[in-house]
């Protein structure tokens, strides 16, 4: 292969890797550094859909706003109803997908949502299960494992602050369709901090349950 050849196809992969990059946004307001994205591909909409949720194919705006922190904000939104999230990664598709019994996205605003939403305290454990399958997510010395069907995965770390606990269960179900459950978890310990990351399971690594594909990080006024 030429020197020619040989960097084309290091840019055409480059580039390929550049749209597939993993993307988690909110519908809300950003300060501008932090609503930046990666990539230019396509978007899905996490939407409510009666009792059911689906990935719908939608197109996000960008529309700059006044920051009083920053100067200049940003304003995400969707041009489709009902969209609770916008999610982009290429082990997803549009369609039907599958929650789990306990765990559906919340907004927090009411006491019963949010206690539905909790991570488990120090020491304990929460059940979950899709389709029949039973996972449990434990904490233990401040640490979240995520276990099923004899494995076992280490997330991130909680610190659980009775005066000041953001951190909680976004949505669980089946995103990527492959039988298994997916998680949206903000994991910021911090009342006017947000931290998403998106965890799918179809992409993790032998051993692993789940792999996190997407992470943003966004702060209040």
């Amino acid at each position: 292969m030429s020197i020619a050849k040989l960097a084309f196809a290091v840019f055409s992969a480059a580039c390929v890797w550049h749209a597939q990059a993993s993307e988690i946004l909110e519908l809300q307001d950003y300060h501008a550094s932090e609503a930046k994205v990666g990539k230019t591909g396509s978007w899905l909409g996490l939407q409510q859909a009666g009792k059911g949720w689906r990935l719908v194919a939608v197109k996000p705006s960008f529309k700059k706003i006044p920051d009083p922190i920053s100067g200049e904000g940003v304003r995400v939104a969707a041009n489709a109803a009902n969209v609770k999230m916008l999610l982009s990664d290429p082990g997803l598709k549009a369609g039907a997908v599958s929650v789990s019994d306990e765990v559906k996205l919340v907004s927090g605003s009411m006491d019963e949502e949010f206690e539905l939403s909790t991570l488990p305290s120090l020491g304990q454990e929460r059940l979950m299960h899709l389709q029949g399958n039973k996972y449990s997510l434990q904490n233990r010395e401040g640490k979240i494992y995520l276990k099923y069907a004899g494995t076992e995965q280490y997330l991130f770390d909680y610190v659980e602050n009775k005066e000041d606990n953001n951190a909680r269960l976004i949505w669980v179900g089946d995103l990527d369709h492959d039988g298994k459950l997916d998680f949206i978890i903000d994991t910021s310990n911090h009342y006017n901090v947000t931290e998403m990351r998106l965890y799918l399971s179809g992409q993790a690594a032998k051993g692993e349950l789940l792999k996190l594909v997407a992470r943003r990080k966004s702060t209040g006024c």
